[in-house]
């Protein structure tokens, strides 16, 4: 068993290590290994009780399920192009208009928020816009430096 002392030393040396470990990915190992290895590694060491543990799992539920539906809708519309052609459509539509596009990349952001989620809008129709905006040579707009006019 291991001492109050250290296990108070050793809880938040734990957690922090994994939240560093997840943000910067070494060797490009994936976040969810270093936060679940801080994870098990806490409940091994016995700083967080295994039926705590496995209570927090278990609320969690509805959480994982609609985290993986919300991901496997989403790769189905990226798969079947749904993103590439909304951006595509708010492109031409935009007709060469910086404002005009600006507003109609932030209405097709809202539908699709309205129907996936924020991070689906986020991970999937960003990258899908910014080839569009790129594809139809808006350099202009794509600056930092936007200017009013634009």
């Amino acid at each position: 068993m291991i001492s109050p002392a250290l296990a108070h030393l050793l809880l938040p040396l734990i957690v922090v290590a994994g939240i560093v470990l997840m943000l910067i990915r070494p060797r490009n190992i994936p976040e969810a290994y270093w936060v679940g290895g801080g994870a098990l590694l806490l409940v091994l060491l016995r700083l967080v009780p295994l039926r705590l543990a496995g209570r927090a799992v278990a609320e969690g539920t509805d959480v994982y399920l609609f985290l993986i539906g919300m991901m496997l809708l989403s790769e189905l519309a990226r798969e079947y192009g749904v993103f590439d052609w909304l951006s595509s459509v708010a492109v031409r539509s935009a007709n060469g208009s910086c404002s005009r596009l600006f507003t109609l990349v932030y209405a097709v952001g809202t539908v699709v928020t309205i129907f996936m989620s924020n991070d689906a809008t986020a991970v999937v129709l960003t990258p899908a816009i910014l080839t569009s905006v790129r594809k139809a040579k808006v350099e202009r707009c794509l600056s930092l430096h936007l200017r009013p006019h634009c």
